[in-house]
């Protein structure tokens, strides 16, 4: 994927990453901030005491807890989404990932919780741990720390993404580690309800290649991921705000024409997207500026997507709030950054 600076739709933060007004999905006031703080701390409570209960209650009744704390997590999935403060999305998400975990050592197939797993990992290296990397990058030694802590990341939940695939589709699992024309073929085996594993296990993989770049091993592997994300695209091109579009334009957008870079294929696919997402999911604007507009060396493109970013109005997108207020973090960070990245 991305080949240079932050990595595969690395997103770039300040470190003022309090909203001024809208703090989350309810609201604005004070009193509105503090009831979703309150309500993640309950939720998490509540999560602790059933994966308390999970490791001593009897078989049938571990499945009830399980099946009961799977429902709560997938509910409160778009509530995540709707979090407009940061670093309460940050410390929410990590905290989830890992119950998801101790619930999955009780449950290891469901493919309920092997999924939100799977989106969890990606969308939380993606959001919190490349801003780090961002964040750090002139200091050597803590940028080197979180490259690694990405790559591994990302590997997880690659990881619980082919648990899916591999359950649901014999086939695959034993085409999995043939030749490429083979494994290409093996992916016709999957439709379209398949989409949101093999997206997020696509994306894992790409992601944790990205960071892998010193390990050959590993970057052998990018047409395989590249495979399914096809496979994706070919059936549901608007799933997660055209995610299958991005990952695309980014792919081709991220490398220069000699090493394999496609800008027109970039636009094209970034086009599509933000006629697929109507201009209101903003990171289609962040990659339109990076990696393609840094790429082709057109300032005033990159310089006109950041500002409009920036000066979307905060509830333009409730339901995708904080991947909007991620997108923006990163804007004002790269604006900062206009000078080193055009010659």
């Amino acid at each position: 994927m991305t080949e240079d600076r932050e990595g595969l739709i690395a997103p770039e933060m300040t470190d003022d990453r309090r909203p001024k007004k809208d703090s989350g999905p309810f609201g604005s006031s004070d009193n509105g901030h503090r009831s979703s703080v309150i309500g993640h701390r309950v939720l998490c409570l509540l999560l602790i005491t059933m994966a308390v209960v999970v490791s001593a209650c009897s078989p049938i009744l571990k499945q009830m807890t399980v099946s009961s704390a799977t429902e709560i997590f997938r509910d409160g999935q778009a509530t995540f989404y709707r979090e407009g403060d940061l670093r309460l999305a940050e410390q929410a998400l990590a905290s989830n990932l890992k119950l998801l975990e101790v619930l999955l050592q009780t449950s290891p197939d469901n493919q309920e919780l092997l999924l939100l797993a799977s989106q969890g990992f990606g969308a939380y290296t993606f959001a919190f741990v490349e801003e780090k990397v961002a964040t750090h990058r002139t200091d050597p030694q803590l940028s080197s720390l979180h490259r690694e802590r990405a790559r591994r990341l990302y590997l997880r939940g690659r990881n619980y993404g082919l648990r899916i695939l591999k359950l649901r589709h014999e086939s695959f699992a034993t085409a999995f580690d043939a030749d490429l024309p083979a494994f290409w073929e093996a992916l016709h085996v999957f439709q379209k309800e398949d989409v949101p594993a093999l997206f997020w296990t696509a994306y894992g993989w790409a992601g944790s290649i990205n960071w892998s770049r010193t390990r050959p091993e590993m970057v052998v592997e990018l047409p395989r991921a590249v495979a399914m994300m096809h496979r994706a695209l070919e059936l549901d091109e608007e799933y997660f705000h055209a995610g299958p579009h991005l990952f695309f334009g980014i792919y081709y957008a991220s490398r220069s024409p000699a090493l394999g870079g496609e800008p027109s294929r970039a636009k094209a696919h970034l086009d599509r997207a933000l006629d697929l997402t109507g201009g209101k999911f903003l990171l289609v604007q962040l990659l339109i500026a990076d990696p393609y507009a840094v790429q082709i060396q057109n300032r005033a493109l990159f310089e006109t997507q950041l500002r409009l970013i920036l000066d979307t109005p905060d509830d333009l997108f409730p339901e995708q709030r904080l991947m909007n207020q991620v997108a923006k973090a990163r804007a004002r960070l790269l604006l900062e950054r206009i000078d080193e990245l055009f010659l």
